[in-house]
């Protein structure tokens, strides 16, 4: 974290700045041997900037509580939480386990190594699959961003802007916002985008999930029966994205874009932002608090931050983040 020249950066319709680099990536923006992406748009001056925006002292969760799947989306295993007693060495005391976690049970950053794009075969700055692995030597490795995720928070409240303008959406169906979605809520929030801006979108998703009976829990628990909105994934939404030097993008819903989607499709959100720009994707996040707060007292803004697992050669992690107004 430091210093960095935004109008010197490369505009999207610039891109890509190696020759050998995929259209429309950033590879070698940040240096060959980069390995954070656009975590470099968090900066010291940033951070600096985004302490100012405290002014109520109010803190924010925006992580699920461990388990809240019931039962975990995407198939995933439950986790069972070990309780491990000292008394049987005479002490009174307690450890915890947790077995079977995985980092993207709940909300979860994905890092640059969770998705490759699928004609190019590389992920994120051209590194290879075997490149990816447990350890300090693996490449993309989530600890890279554990003392980095601090910065200006910016809450977009689709879910909100949508409905307000008689064009509700629903959440358990795979429609997607668009980008005329989201600038128009920005609009709305009187609100603009910065350079290093942490960009959380409501979607509604998490809200109806939590209203959904039993039975279709189970039913979206399942690859298949999983029906999710999101954002659109259009060369204009990452443009837009990238132009404006977000640092990382999060959602309350799945997947970000909406679910399903066709993992053939070279053009979906997942491969645009994550092997190609380097852009953190966030998902599952809790932002129904956050945005009722915002709405009362109309400021958008905030300080974020965000403690990934300082894991090396980790794939995915808990944002352990807070918003801060």
């Amino acid at each position: 974290m430091g210093k960095i020249d935004f109008a010197a950066l490369p505009r999207f319709a610039e891109l890509p700045v190696r020759p050998s680099a995929p259209d429309e990536s950033a590879w070698g923006v940040f240096g060959d041997a980069d390995e954070v992406g656009c975590v470099n748009f968090l900066t010291e001056q940033g951070v600096v900037e985004a302490a100012r925006l405290v002014r109520k002292g109010k803190v924010f969760r925006l992580d699920t509580r461990i388990g809240y799947g019931d039962p975990p989306l995407f198939q995933r295993l439950p986790v069972r939480h070990n309780i491990i007693s000292f008394e049987p060495f005479g002490i009174l005391g307690h450890d915890d386990s947790l077995d079977q976690y995985n980092t993207q049970e709940g909300s979860q950053w994905d890092g640059l190594a969770h998705m490759g794009h699928p004609r190019h075969r590389a992920f994120y700055n051209g590194v290879t699959s075997d490149q990816v692995k447990d350890g300090p030597d693996g490449k993309l490795g989530i600890h890279h961003w554990a003392d980095r995720f601090v910065g200006r928070g910016l809450l977009i409240d689709a879910f909100k802007y949508r409905a307000e303008q008689g064009r509700p959406i629903n959440p358990l169906d795979s429609e997607a916002y668009t980008l005329e979605d989201l600038t128009e809520a920005l609009a709305a929030q009187a609100v603009q985008l910065k350079p290093g801006t942490i960009l959380l979108v409501r979607t509604g998703w998490m809200q109806a999930y939590r209203a959904a009976s039993a039975e279709q829990k189970r039913t979206m628990a399942s690859l298949s029966g999983l029906r999710s909105c999101g954002i659109e994934s259009s060369r204009d939404l990452v443009a837009w994205l990238w132009d404006n030097r977000v640092a990382a993008l999060g959602t309350d819903c799945p997947a970000v874009e909406p679910w399903p989607w066709d993992f053939k499709d070279e053009h979906a959100l997942h491969y645009r932002a994550l092997a190609l720009l380097g852009l953190p994707l966030g998902e599952q996040f809790e932002l129904d608090a956050l945005a009722a707060d915002c709405a009362d007292d109309k400021c958008y803004e905030f300080m974020m931050v965000s403690a990934p697992l300082n894991l090396p050669g980790g794939i995915a992690s808990p944002p352990n983040a807070v918003a801060i107004k």
